[in-house]
């Protein structure tokens, strides 16, 4: 008789970030149900900070596929979903941390609706407070719009729900149209239906992309509110957690351009100046009056308006 299939397979992407690895991993035990089989897989993306040996010699029941350069998130993911023939597939960045119910409390959602494809956990950031990046719209003008102009949290009864990302904080579990991969659990059947992740995307994009299309094929995407995952966010690609990369933006604008045209592109890029430039006015005003935080907004804002005006390499 051969071995028992795992119930679910966890795959952890890992680029540097030897120092997340153990409380990430056990987070991932912690939340595994009882009298499952969790067949725990890490990509490392050529680390050079000893993650490879470290994860050997502490963690020797996790697999390791050890990557011998950096070739990005989704083809990392891939990888892994090509080895498990897991009907349920979870991603974990090594930045989250798993509540001791996640799992399960994701898995209902998918067994509850047979179309149901993949689920999202609330995130929080360290320090409790909610994570509005964890789910939203599919970027168009619309939602850039709402987004931009920032009427889904000014307005969150309203617009909360159809800006590229939340406005308000759920209680209920209800369905967007992306939820983040930085937690994400996946029903196996559909991932390959739609062909998994994209290899083009180095990084960033991924989830939307992936919930796209899903969508498309007839598959829903749920966010669920009733669970929580904690995300500090960005922590194999900058040191402050909570502040977005830019290159998200540039991830955003080529996808756009991929799927719209480079006509639509310059439309995006025009409402998104329009929109940033705005935001630099308001918080330029509000540093000269020294208002607390607003010279690091400021910073990033014009940071992204400059990122606006350049060109996509589509």
């Amino acid at each position: 008789m051969g071995e028992r299939v795992p119930d679910l397979a966890t795959i952890v992407v890992n680029w540097n970030t030897v120092d997340l690895l153990d409380e990430c991993l056990a987070s991932i035990e912690a939340a595994t149900p009882e009298g499952w089989r969790n067949d725990v897989v890490v990509v490392d993306n050529a680390s050079s900070d000893g993650s490879v040996e470290h994860l050997r010699e502490h963690w020797p029941h996790v697999r390791v596929i050890a990557n011998t350069d950096n070739v990005g998130f989704c083809r990392a993911n891939n990888q892994a979903i090509a080895t498990t023939d897991a009907r349920l597939l979870l991603l974990v960045n090594t930045d989250a941390r798993l509540a001791p119910d996640g799992i399960a409390a994701l898995a209902y959602h998918l067994d509850a609706d047979e179309r149901v494809g993949v689920v999202g956990p609330r995130l929080v950031y360290g320090d409790g407070s909610w994570q509005r990046w964890t789910a939203g719209r599919l970027p168009r003008l619309s939602s850039m719009a709402t987004y931009l102009c920032g009427l889904d949290r000014a307005a969150p009864g309203r617009f909360g729900r159809t800006g590229l990302y939340l406005g308000d904080d759920a209680t209920e579990a209800f369905r967007p149209e992306w939820v983040s991969s930085a937690v994400m659990l996946l029903r196996r059947d559909a991932a390959l239906e739609v062909g998994a992740f994209d290899d083009a995307i180095f990084v960033y994009m991924d989830d939307v992309d992936l919930c796209q299309r899903l969508g498309a094929r007839g598959w829903h995407v749920v966010y669920a509110a009733d669970t929580t995952a904690t995300h500090f966010m960005g922590a194999s690609t900058k040191k402050v957690t909570g502040r977005a990369s830019p290159e998200a933006l540039r991830s955003l604008n080529r996808w756009y351009v991929r799927h719209h045209g480079r006509a639509a592109g310059h439309r995006l890029r025009a409402l998104e100046a329009v929109g940033f430039g705005t935001r630099a006015g308001v918080l330029a005003a509000a540093s000269l009056a020294g208002r607390p935080g607003a010279r690091d907004r400021l910073t990033a804002t014009t940071t992204h308006l400059r990122l606006a005006l350049e060109g996509i390499d589509a």
